[in-house]
């Protein structure tokens, strides 16, 4: 565990996403939730010895991605989540059915039967915790997922920004579109988060030469998939895009057929959903 600044604290030893905490004087908020069981017990009994007895906790989930929801109830306290986040986690089918390959819970095969849980608060663009004398903002930032959102702390000038940007691999694009994801970059690139320390929620801190570079990967990625549209190509030959664009992410090389797959199920995924969703594979 880090603590990045005084109250906020990191930890990405767990498996799944990088999660956070922030300790405040009248509650604590967690961010996202570690995705085994027994560490997100681990993760609240260590908050709790450092935060002198607080009674009042809450968990904001900042998209409705298994990797940071299968543990939040785990954590035992209400869940926050956007509404499209929680729209799709009320969805009947919400079981596991081993649909998103190259994403961290499929490496964990007591996860597979477990239900996604369900959110106790949800709102539309923007919510404020009011446990201290200055707030703590969760706010509405799509692209990566309908339901993506950052928490925001603009006293300590720290930002969670979720799948925004990613540190480890390349990005998720099954529930992705990226016209929408390259417009939420251009606001993390403002003047206003210029000297903010900036959490992806995979891999921790980013800077914002990191965030103009996949921007820039995002146009190439999002012209390339224009024209593949325009001539209705196969899907196969949109996932063989994978192998052109994998290596412009940082990667290890025992972990490239892994995230090989990652990109070749996101943008099959991604071509169908927004350009063919009514047809079947064989376009």
């Amino acid at each position: 565990m880090q603590e990045i600044k005084p109250g906020i604290f990191i930890e990405d030893s767990y498996p799944g996403p990088t999660i956070g905490a922030v300790l405040l004087p009248e509650g604590m908020i967690f961010i996202d939730a570690p995705l085994r069981i027994e560490d997100g017990h681990r993760w609240k009994t260590t908050l709790l010895n450092r935060s002198q007895g607080t009674i009042h906790k809450i968990v904001v989930c900042l998209d409705d991605h298994p990797d940071r929801t299968i543990g939040a109830r785990s954590l035992d306290c209400p869940i926050v989540t956007h509404r499209e986040a929680a729209k799709s986690l009320k969805e009947p089918a919400s079981m596991f059915r081993g649909q998103e390959n190259g994403a961290s819970w499929e490496h964990y095969p007591d996860s597979s039967g477990l239900q996604w849980m369900i959110p106790d608060i949800t709102f539309t663009n923007k919510i404020q915790f009011h446990w201290s004398d200055e707030p703590v903002l969760v706010e509405h930032h799509p692209g990566p997922r309908p339901g993506s959102s950052w928490v925001i702390l603009p006293s300590q000038k720290v930002l969670f920004i979720g799948d925004a940007v990613m540190v480890e691999g390349p990005p998720i694009l099954d529930y992705a579109h990226l016209p929408t994801w390259i417009d939420t970059l251009d606001v993390l690139l403002r003047v206003k988060y210029k000297d903010y320390t900036i959490i992806s929620g995979r891999g921790g801190p980013v800077n914002l030469d990191q965030v103009r570079e996949l921007k820039k990967t995002f146009r190439k990625i999002f012209r390339r998939i224009e024209k593949l549209a325009s001539r209705r190509t196969p899907v196969e030959d949109v996932a063989d895009l994978a192998d052109k664009y994998l290596d412009e992410f940082s990667i290890e090389k025992r972990d490239r057929d892994f995230f090989l797959q990652r990109m070749q199920q996101g943008l099959s995924k991604y071509y169908l959903r927004n350009y063919f969703p009514n047809v079947d594979d064989n376009i």
